[in-house]
């Protein structure tokens, strides 16, 4: 192998090197964005849930006054207070 062809031999394995970290900085900002997208939806996920949750106490709390008031008003129209 001739002095130049050596030459040109290790400028190309410098450029695929040049490309192959290129290539790997790149899928490591990839994966940061990726990372960084899931925590943004997983804190969503979150949010959403607790405010289901507050939701259904809510909901179980006006469900369990409304049959609060209907026992009532059932046991004043046996007694005959509502009459």
């Amino acid at each position: 192998m001739t002095p130049e062809q050596e030459n040109l031999l290790f400028q190309n394995i410098g450029q695929i090197q040049a490309g192959q970290t290129a290539i790997l900085e790149q899928l490591s900002s990839l994966k940061q964005d990726i990372n960084a997208r899931v925590d943004k939806l997983e804190d969503r996920v979150t949010d959403v849930e607790k405010q289901v949750t507050k939701n259904r106490v809510k909901m179980a709390g006006v469900g369990g006054a409304a049959g609060l008031a209907v026992t009532l008003v059932a046991e004043a129209l046996k007694q005959g207070v509502l009459n």
